[in-house]
């Protein structure tokens, strides 16, 4: 089902839409880039990292670490069994996307996986268009995300492709796994 454009999303918890998803993929020690109000599990296990910004917006934002998730310098290369994030990539200018995906797989573990759930451009509203985010930057599809993936300098398969468009759902579900 498509999403009604005239429906604001600022807001809108996407991570609980995905959470069971995600699970055979975020085992282990992991990151929640952009975790917002709810990290994909209230555990020791899983950091989340979010920057604030939708605090303007009235969300408030559950991070252990306030920071911008585009620079992981602070951790180790290979420290991480999992990354996830959930409706941030979309904030950063597509030309930038090959490079925050090289920071987030840097710090995943060979064997470790890059789970990402992106607004997909055929159910979400376009840049610009009500009902998108304000600060999206680009419409989000298989090939940009592909594409910039390849861009990132890491080797990597792609396990879990999936258009998610029941129960509330207007996402694409990816699933990286990092190879040596």
């Amino acid at each position: 089902m498509a999403r009604n454009p005239a429906v604001p999303v600022v807001g809108v918890r996407e991570t609980p839409k995905t959470r069971w998803r995600a699970v055979p993929y975020t085992a282990g020690r992991g990151l929640d880039l952009g975790c917002g109000s709810e990290r994909l599990f209230d555990t020791e296990f899983v950091v989340g990292i979010d920057n604030g910004a939708d605090q303007q917006y009235g969300t408030p934002i559950s991070a252990n670490i306030q920071a911008d998730a585009s620079d992981l310098s602070v951790f180790a290369a290979g420290q991480w069994d999992f990354v996830f994030s959930s409706f941030l990539l979309q904030y950063f200018p597509y030309e930038k996307v090959p490079e925050v995906l090289r920071h987030w797989f840097r710090v995943v573990k060979p064997g470790g996986n890059l789970f990402l759930y992106l607004p997909d451009d055929q159910q979400y509203p376009k840049v610009g268009q009500v009902g998108s985010h304000p600060s999206q930057k680009f419409d989000v599809n298989y090939d940009c995300i592909v594409e910039a993936a390849k861009r990132s300098a890491w080797n990597w398969d792609l396990e879990l492709y999936e258009v998610c468009d029941k129960n509330d759902e207007y996402s694409l579900a990816f699933n990286f796994k990092k190879l040596k």
